[in-house]
């Protein structure tokens, strides 16, 4: 089967962003039909078992990820919808498809254990100073990180932790420092990774998008 330029197929996953003027809500959908080149039958979205209603001219923003290569979307108008056996909507895509900004993605509140190594340079030698830590919450480009060292904002760490049996392995710099008052922890450290794969960037997205989806599905968000 001959690539698509867009990396879309039949079956594929994607999310339907529904823009309002105060939010953005994501929603699980797939792709039920490829009717040419710009557009595209998808199973209209639903929240805790209710059709979210979507209307002819809408302007939604599909996102969706391509194997090896990272995280794209595109925006696309509502051009039709149908209520039969299931729900779905004809979308019809309006602009250029883009590498998703890392920036837009949704920093999820978890707890994860991340094993922290920063170098400490001395006028004998260096030394690695290593640090369990956990994190406050997690996004595609960066994380929230508990620790007790005190840390100044521009310092390179590298941190390794696992999602759901992936090993990961980031680059990271500090970009923010808070003081807390939590019972093992000191500190608050806002890090964005400068270098991380896609690989791994790609395995944290869709990490977050699972934990949001279920907890969509229980009404909890």
């Amino acid at each position: 089967m001959n690539k698509r330029k867009d990396g879309i197929n039949i079956g594929d996953r994607i999310e339907i962003i529904k823009i309002t003027t105060k939010s953005e809500r994501t929603y699980p959908s797939q792709i039920l039909d490829i009717i040419n080149e710009g557009n595209y039958l998808i199973s209209g979205p639903i929240w805790q078992n209710q059709i979210i209603p979507m209307h002819k001219g809408e302007k939604i923003k599909i996102s969706y990820v391509v194997k090896n290569k990272g995280r794209y979307a595109f925006d696309a108008l509502v051009i039709r919808r149908e209520y039969k056996n299931i729900y779905i909507l004809e979308i019809q895509k309006i602009s250029n498809i883009k590498k998703y900004q890392m920036r837009r993605y949704y920093r999820f509140n978890i707890s994860i254990p991340v094993i922290k190594e920063f170098v400490l340079k001395t006028k004998a030698e260096d030394e690695i100073l290593i640090e369990e830590c956990k994190t406050k919450d997690i996004s595609g480009s960066g994380f929230r990180l508990y620790s007790n060292y005190k840390h100044d904002v521009g310092d390179i760490v590298r941190c390794k932790f696992n999602i759901e049996e992936n090993p990961i392995g980031i680059k990271g710099k500090v970009v923010r420092i808070e003081k807390v008052d939590t019972f093992d922890y000191k500190y608050s450290l806002g890090i964005d990774f400068i270098d991380i794969s896609e690989q791994n960037r790609d395995i944290i997205i869709k990490f977050i998008f699972k934990k949001e989806r279920i907890l969509i599905e229980k009404g909890l968000i």
